[in-house]
């Protein structure tokens, strides 16, 4: 059985003892995972330090864990945020699934002239987002969790706030290809990409992020899916960062 991987709040840490006091993370070791007093698991803090602790009893409001071995975590550099324009439920759930486990950092939602109309509430569909993210972020076993943060107009990004941000855009405006944009990057920086809706950008939103120093790149000869795009551009990312370090 592979080893549970839990988040917690440091508050939850009292001495030497872990409680886990989330009904769907007790839910979980109780019924799927079927933990027993005395199996293991990996707990992180969220914030500086991961257990591995042992499980002495539980029940169903609260699981409690003896802390055996601890050591710091740290944030891995550079931080990447991923500016997702909103997609169609499917799509984004999976954007949000895949760049979480690759190492994103943080998602901001975006919403763009041709993002799709949705209904429902917003708070609802940052809960189910952020959920989704805290699940790939456990299977993925990431020191930290993915954050969701508030849906922003593409209008409003401060691209400045960041070492460098990234537009992959099909259109004429797009200028060089990946190892081009890439050099450069430094491993202390904050870097940022904005992935489109499913109808892409329109020109007006392209010139826009070029005047506020957006790198504008093409990813390739073939057009991707939004969802598609998110992940390939944050691996190739990822995979040059670490072959430069």
């Amino acid at each position: 059985m592979s080893i549970p991987y839990l988040f917690i709040d440091p508050k939850q840490v009292y001495d030497k003892t872990i409680f886990i006091r989330d009904i769907d993370d007790v839910r979980h070791l109780s019924g799927p995972l079927r933990v027993r007093p005395g199996d293991r698991a990996y707990i992180s803090d969220n914030k500086k330090s991961r257990y591995m602790a042992e499980l002495t009893k539980i029940n169903k409001i609260e699981a409690e864990f003896i802390i055996l071995e601890k050591e710091p975590i740290r944030q891995k550099l550079p931080q990447i945020s991923l500016f997702q324009c909103v997609l169609k439920k499917n799509a984004m759930e999976y954007a949000i699934q895949k760049t979480t486990e690759i190492g994103v950092s943080a998602i901001i939602p975006v919403i763009s002239e041709r993002t799709v109309n949705s209904t429902g509430d917003k708070s609802l569909k940052i809960k189910r987002w952020q959920k989704i993210s805290d699940e790939a972020s456990k299977q993925s076993k990431r020191d930290f969790k993915c954050r969701i943060d508030k849906p922003v107009m593409l209008k409003d990004i401060d691209t400045g706030s960041f070492e460098r941000f990234f537009m992959p855009y099909e259109g004429e405006s797009a200028e060089g290809g990946l190892a081009l944009s890439f050099s450069g990057i430094s491993r202390t920086g904050r870097i940022a990409y904005l992935i489109g809706p499913e109808g892409g950008f329109s020109p007006g939103e392209a010139e826009l992020l070029k005047k506020n120093d957006a790198d504008l790149l093409k990813l390739g000869d073939n057009i991707l899916r939004a969802e598609t795009a998110a992940v390939y551009f944050l691996s190739v990312i990822d995979f040059y960062i670490r072959a430069n370090s």
